[in-house]
């Protein structure tokens, strides 16, 4: 095992994807097997000392940054154990895209892999994270069979799918835990906002988005299916935003078989763009869409494009525009990223899904907010799953007070529509408030109260969905 004590060393631990900078971190354990994880946990928990997990940090809500105490990191734990038939176990290190290469390889693949391909597949499990593909085969709880984990208690345990499952009372028993599962029900959308609850639920599905906050996950079982057939991406570049839910609706509607994405990018968007695709057509939206590869369907596609108007189609079929639309799809974010930090303007950015039926009236709250608010925003992303990023840039203090009170708007909006307030970024250390205003104070009580069981002092992910100060209240 490494252990790391020099705050040098340690700088690189109390940062993510986030702006979250509030990290403070005594060492940092690197175990190399589940024994020293769970000799780290138990070194913890007879010292009182708060310890969170760390994965590839790639997430957006400071969830692996600790507010005190110490950091285990999963990245020594890093095997591919196997890959037979349809199934996966990997430890809980093992990168992402090292993944993906051996799948290929295989002739297999994993459907929810997040879009930052550096990340962990335990972080990848333990916040519900999900990608590109989610469209098509959706988010990752789906695809965990098994998870092996240390339990801040300091007990190795395994849980497959299907072995515990809550009573009709709502109360899943094992060997090692005896609860009542949470009294809100999880909204049946895409969702990683908190501990998952529904009725006759899986444990496993509680471990699933639990961001660190009951113990280490060291190693997954994972479903795959086969590698994916020959596909081509389409960018249809729409003269308006007048039409798009017609679109969306006939798109969905005709070719919802053969469709594997179906992202949205509104014209503020393209302008981010620009300089590294000056061929986008100005004053356009766009559609970005992968779909199986036929020439009939081709055919379809462009008589789509014909009856839209579309003031271009990029097609990419061959490997070389594939993957160039790819990157047309993932420089978004970067740009966006670079060009506010170079101009120091903090990024507000929302990750509201809602059901299908009241998607059409959060877009139009969303625009209302863009029309005249005088912030500079962007609307972009999952749009055939109901789940748009809209980021607001506000220029100064005024703006950045008008645009946090356009966020909790957007959010008491998003609720009342029965949606989530974190569709697939998770809560961390950053969106506590409204994982409350989503499931009350009963709600957050029920949390505290399985992560006790779990963890009986509160040493794991200290700050992760709730402040620590709340698992100390009378």
């Amino acid at each position: 095992m490494i252990i790391k004590e020099n705050r040098d060393e340690i700088l690189s631990y109390l940062e993510d994807s986030s702006n979250f900078s509030a990290g403070r971190c005594e060492k940092v354990f690197i175990p190399e097997n589940e024994q020293e994880v769970l000799e780290v946990v138990n070194l913890c928990n007879s010292q009182k000392m708060p310890l969170t997990v760390s994965g590839g940090g790639t997430g957006t809500v400071g969830g692996r940054i600790p507010t005190e105490g110490s950091v285990i990191s999963v990245e020594r734990l890093n095997r591919i154990i196997s890959i037979n038939g349809n199934s996966a176990i990997c430890e809980a290190g093992t990168i992402i895209n090292n993944f993906l290469q051996e799948l290929e390889r295989a002739g297999k693949f994993y459907p929810p892999f997040p879009t930052e391909r550096n990340a962990f597949i335990g972080g990848n499990a333990s916040t519900n994270a999900s990608g590109e593909y989610s469209f098509r085969f959706g988010a990752t709880r789906k695809y965990v069979m098994k998870i092996r984990m240390v339990t801040g208690s300091g007990k190795i345990v395994e849980i497959p799918r299907g072995k515990f499952l809550a009573d009709e009372r709502g109360v899943i028993k094992t060997d090692f835990a005896h609860f009542e599962i949470p009294s809100y029900q999880t909204p049946p959308i895409k969702c990683s906002a908190g501990y998952f609850s529904a009725k006759g639920m899986d444990l496993i599905d509680l471990v699933i988005g639990s961001e660190g906050t009951l113990g280490v996950i060291t190693s997954v079982e994972v479903l795959l299916t086969d590698r994916l057939p020959e596909r081509f991406i389409m960018v249809f570049f729409l003269p308006s935003e007048e039409k798009m839910f017609d679109f969306i609706s006939e798109v969905k509607h005709k070719f919802i078989q053969d469709m594997y994405m179906l992202e949205f990018f509104d014209r503020a968007s393209l302008f981010f763009l620009k300089d590294d695709f000056p061929e986008i057509p100005s004053d356009t939206c766009a559609f970005y869409i992968e779909s199986t590869s036929t020439t009939e369907l081709m055919e379809q596609w462009l008589e789509i494009s014909e009856k839209y108007n579309a003031r271009d189609v990029w097609v990419g079929s061959d490997p070389k525009n594939y993957q160039r639309l790819i990157d047309f799809r993932h420089r978004l974010p970067e740009n966006i990223n670079a060009y506010f930090r170079k101009l120091k303007i903090t990024k507000i950015s929302l990750d509201i899904a809602v059901p299908e039926n009241n998607f059409r009236e959060l877009v139009s709250f969303y625009r209302k907010f863009s029309e005249e608010s005088g912030i500079q925003t962007v609307l972009f992303g999952h749009i055939g799953e109901n789940h748009l990023h809209f980021n607001l840039f506000p220029a100064d203090e005024k703006e950045k007070n008008l645009a946090k009170q356009i966020y909790l708007s957007c959010v008491e909006k998003a609720l009342s529509l029965g949606g989530t307030i974190a569709a697939e970024h998770g809560i961390g250390k950053i969106k506590y408030p409204y994982l409350r205003m989503m499931y009350g104070d009963k709600g957050i009580k029920d949390m505290i109260r399985i992560k006790k069981v779990f963890d009986p002092d509160g040493l794991m992910g200290r700050d992760t969905l709730f402040p620590s100060s709340l698992l100390f209240e009378k």
